[in-house]
């Protein structure tokens, strides 16, 4: 197997690690394997093509693996957004070659997702069941994008992530033309959706968060309560 992504979403992400998945019944990715490609040849020329909105969803992967492992990048991404978004050839290369790194550096120590490399859904399980509730009408990377907020907002509850952080997380999305709320889905059908997420365990949701930009943990310590009140913002 040799894949060719041409989309920034698959260059940053989908093309790294080696999960392969389909959607079953409502459910994301929830019948999956893991089966690592010989090699992965990323052409960001190809990129040039793309939608404005395509290329935001690759960024919303982007934002993901710096706000979770590296808070350079996350400046980087920052204070380089506008020229990404124009499709400067050097930053784009450096985006995806800085994605990539951080997703190789977790796989590399968790392949089959054990443990570390679980913080690589941050923004998914919030992001997943809104694709569901959507009847995946709604982009990948805008439904993580809202994910994303939201995590940040349940971290920020719960005395972690600063109010000033969480406003720099939120201005980045937004900066990405990203969305940042959820369109009029119902928060309490969305929690039931998380209830079947293939990420629960012991009946738990489990839920990656922020210590800090850069600092990601993984509990089962979230509410029911503190979720809607996230989502609802």
């Amino acid at each position: 197997l040799v894949q060719i992504p041409t989309t920034l979403l698959a260059q940053v992400d989908s093309s790294i690690g080696g999960k392969v998945a389909v959607n079953h019944g409502q459910l994301k990715n929830k019948i999956g394997a893991f089966y690592q490609p010989r090699l992965v040849i990323s052409d960001t020329d190809t990129l040039k093509t793309l939608p404005a909105k395509e290329l935001a969803n690759g960024l919303a992967e982007a934002i993901k693996s710096a706000v979770i492992w590296d808070k350079e990048f996350f400046t980087y991404l920052e204070r380089n957004l506008d020229r990404i978004k124009s499709l400067d050839a050097r930053l784009l290369e450096e985006i995806v070659f800085r994605s990539v790194k951080i997703k190789a550096e977790i796989v590399e120590k968790d392949e089959k997702d054990l443990g570390l490399r679980s913080i690589l859904n941050y923004g998914h399980t919030i992001g997943h069941a809104i694709e569901s509730a959507s009847d995946f009408k709604m982009e990948h990377g805008e439904a993580i994008a809202i994910g994303m907020l939201a995590a940040g907002r349940i971290s920020s509850q719960m005395g972690m992530l600063d109010q000033n952080e969480l406003t720099r997380l939120k201005c980045v999305i937004e900066k990405a033309g990203l969305p940042t709320e959820i369109p009029s889905l119902d928060a309490k059908k969305l929690i039931q959706i998380m209830e079947h997420d293939k990420k629960v365990l012991e009946g738990k949701i489990r839920f990656v968060l922020l210590k800090s930009i850069g600092a990601a943990f993984i509990t089962d310590e979230v509410s029911p309560s503190l979720i809607e009140q996230a989502l609802v913002g």
